[in-house]
C-alpha cells in the first residue's frame, strides 16, 4: 500500500520502539488573537459542501450541512511526519496543559525560505502531516484559510514516522487520553519499489492497539483510523499489517463525483470512503483538497502563494480521507460521548451513502440497499446521517467471539490451472448472531504466495476477496507473499450477517509454475 507519507525504509527502526523521551516540559506556541469572519477558502473546499465547483457533483461531501457540532471536547491524535503545530489556523485546537506541550513538539525544523518541497518523512519540509491535521481540526470563522471537519476538536501531533516509533507514537497518543488516533501513512506498495507484500505491524503497536480498544476512553475504546491506502486496483489493503487489523477504521477514498479514483486501494477490510482528490500527487483544478500548509513559501505549495497564505491544495490520496473520518468521528463522539468504538464502526457503515461505482456493481449487504465494495467499504460518510444516528443510539450489545482454533488441512494446493482446496467449517456452538468482523488466518507453504486467491464465503453466500495474485517487485527472502509464518485477513463484508451456517475457504493458484500446500487455517468471528 501506498500513502504520500510511508513508513518504507523505516520498518527496520519499528521493533526498536522503547520507552518515552525524558525531557523538561516544553512552553506550547502563543495563540495569535483571532479575527472573526468567514473563511476565505470555504467555497473551494469541496469535500465539505460541494455545490459543483470544479466540476464536482452538487452533494458529493461530507454531508455538514445543518450539522451543529464542532467537535468541542474531543481529543484527535495524529500520528504522521512533522507538523508545524504553531501554525496560525492550527494553534488554538493545539491541546496543552496549563501553557505546556504534553508531547515533545513535532514541528519541522528550520529550513532556508527557498527550499523545495519533499515528502520523505521527517525531513525538514515535510508538509504532510500539517496538511493531514488542517483537514479534520483546522479553525473556522476566523477570517484565515479554510476549516476543517471538526474545528474545535484539540489535537495532539506525534512524529512517529521521522524515526519509525509508531508503537511508542501510539502509547503516547493513549497517555494523553487521546479519544481518536488518526493514521495517515502506511507501508509501501510494490509499484513503489517495495519488494514485499504481506508486511506485519510493530508488535508494540499492536500491543498498543489492544489497550486504546479495551481502555481508552474509559473503557469504551479509542477510535483508530486508518488510510486504508493508495496502491490502486492491483494492490491490496489486506496486505498491509497496520490498516487490517480488526479494531481499525480504514477509509477509501471517493473523488468529487463520487467515483472510487484509480488509486484507491481494494481490500475486505475497508469500512467506508471519504472525499479526496481525483489524481494522486498531481494537481487537478478544483478536484483537490485545500487545507493548511506550511507557513511561509515552501511546503506543498512550492513557493507559488505567498508567505501570509501558508495554505495549499493536498493531493495525497486516502491521506486527506482518513482525517475526514477522524474529524466526523470527533462530532459523533460530541453527539454522544457514550459511544464505544464499535458503536463508532457500526453507525459509520450502517449510515453511508453509496458511492458511484460505474460498471462495477456492489454487492448486497444486510448493512444498507446500495451494498458493499472493496475499494469504497459500505460507501461515502455522511456526517449528518452518522451523527444523527449518533444521538439516539443505545449501543451495541457486549461483544462475542467465536474462535475455530487451528483447522490442520495438509494438502497440496494444486498449481494453475486446478480448481485449488474448497473447504468448510460450521461452528458446533457459537453463541452470536450478528456479525460485525471475520478473521481469517491461512499458513501455508508456497514458492510464491503471490500467486494465491483467497476467497470466503459467508452462510448467507456472500464473498469476501482476502488475496489476489499479484507482484513484487524485487526478490527478498521468503519469495513474493510468504505464508510460511500464516497471515490474518481481516473483513467487515460480512457486517451484520447471520453467523450460523456453513463458511467456506477457497484457495486457488492462478498462476503456473509454482506450487505448495496449505498446512492450516483458522476462522474469527466477533460480534454480538
Amino acid at each position: 500500500m501506498r500513502t504520500a507519507v510511508s513508513i518504507g525504509l523505516l520498518v527496520g527502526l519499528l521493533t526498536a520502539c522503547g520507552g518515552g523521551d525524558s525531557q523538561a516540559l516544553l512552553t506550547a506556541p502563543a495563540v495569535p488573537t483571532e479575527v472573526p469572519g468567514p473563511d476565505p477558502l470555504l467555497s473551494q473546499q469541496w469535500h465539505l459542501f460541494n455545490t459543483g465547483q470544479g466540476g464536482g457533483l452538487p452533494g458529493i461531501d461530507l454531508g455538514l450541512q445543518g450539522v451543529a457540532e464542532t467537535g468541542r471536547g474531543v481529543l484527535i491524535a495524529f500520528v504522521d511526519g512533522a507538523v508545524q503545530i504553531s501554525h496560525p489556523d492550527l494553534v488554538a485546537n493545539l491541546h496543552t496543559v496549563k501553557g505546556f506541550l504534553t508531547t515533545p513538539n513535532p514541528s519541522t525544523p528550520f529550513a532556508p525560505a527557498d527550499a523545495p518541497y519533499n515528502d520523505r518523512a521527517g525531513e525538514w519540509d515535510d508538509a504532510h502531516g500539517t496538511a493531514v491535521v488542517g483537514i479534520a481540526v483546522a479553525r473556522a470563522d476566523n477570517s484565515i484559510g479554510g476549516r476543517g471537519v471538526a474545528p474545535q476538536a484539540k489535537f495532539l501531533a506525534l512524529d512517529g514516522l521521522s524515526n519509525g516509533r509508531v508503537g511508542q507514537a501510539l502509547v503516547s497518543a493513549l497517555d494523553q487520553g487521546a479519544d481518536i488516533v488518526n493514521n495517515s501513512w502506511g507501508f509501501l506498495d510494490p509499484q513503489a519499489g517495495q519488494g514485499r507484500s504481506y508486511q506485519r505491524a510493530d508488535p508494540l503497536w499492536r500491543e498498543a492497539l489492544g489497550r486504546a480498544l479495551s481502555q481508552g476512553r474509559q473503557g469504551r475504546g479509542a477510535v483508530v483510523v486508518f488510510a486504508a491506502g493508495n496502491g490502486g486496483a492491483d494492490d491490496d489493503s489486506n496486505r498491509d499489517g497496520y490498516a487490517n487489523q480488526p479494531g481499525v477504521l480504514a477509509v477509501g477514498a471517493v473523488d468529487h463525483t463520487g467515483r472510487p479514483p484509480t488509486y484507491a486501494e481494494p481490500g475486505a477490510n475497508v469500512l467506508v470512503s471519504a472525499p479526496s482528490m481525483s489524481l494522486l500527487r498531481r494537481a487537478e483544478g478544483g478536484a483537490d483538497i485545500w487545507t493548511t500548509d506550511l507557513a511561509g513559501p515552501r511546503g506543498l505549495s512550492g513557493g507559488t502563494q505567498a508567505e501570509s497564505a501558508d495554505y495549499a491544495a493536498f493531493a495525497g490520496g486516502t491521506s486527506a480521507s482518513a482525517p475526514m473520518v477522524s474529524g466526523v468521528v470527533a462530532l459523533m463522539l460530541q453527539a454522544n460521548p457514550a459511544l464505544s468504538w464499535r458503536d463508532v464502526r457500526w453507525l459509520l457503515a450502517r449510515t453511508a451513502r453509496a458511492a458511484s461505482l460505474g460498471a462495477e456493481a456492489a454487492e448486497p449487504s444486510v448493512m444498507n440497499s446500495h451494498g458493499y465494495h472493496p475499494m469504497v467499504g459500505f460507501g461515502r460518510v455522511h456526517a449528518g446521517d452518522s451523527i444523527a444516528a449518533a444521538r439516539v443510539f443505545r449501543g451495541l450489545p457486549a461483544e462475542r467471539r467465536c474462535d475455530s482454533g487451528l483447522l490442520s488441512i495438509q494438502q497440496n494446493i494444486g498449481d494453475a490451472p486446478d480448481a485449488g482446496l474448497s473447504l468448510g467449517h460450521r461452528f458446533s456452538v457459537c453463541n452470536l448472531s450478528v456479525l460485525e468482523s471475520v478473521e481469517v488466518t491461512v499458513q501455508a507453504e508456497h514458492a510464491y504466495g503471490a500467486d494465491l486467491q483467497i476467497e470466503l464465503n459467508s452462510p448467507t453466500g456472500h464473498r469476501s476477496v482476502l488475496a489476489r495474485p499479484h507482484f513484487c517487485s524485487k526478490d527478498f527472502t521468503g519469495g513474493c507473499g510468504d505464508f510460511s509464518q500464516g497471515w490474518t485477513f481481516h473483513s467487515v463484508r460480512h457486517m451484520g450477517e447471520n453467523a450460523a451456517g456453513n463458511w467456506r475457504l477457497r484457495v486457488q493458484d492462478l498462476q503456473e509454475g509454482d506450487t505448495g500446500r496449505l498446512l492450516q487455517w483458522r476462522l474469527v468471528l466477533t460480534g454480538h
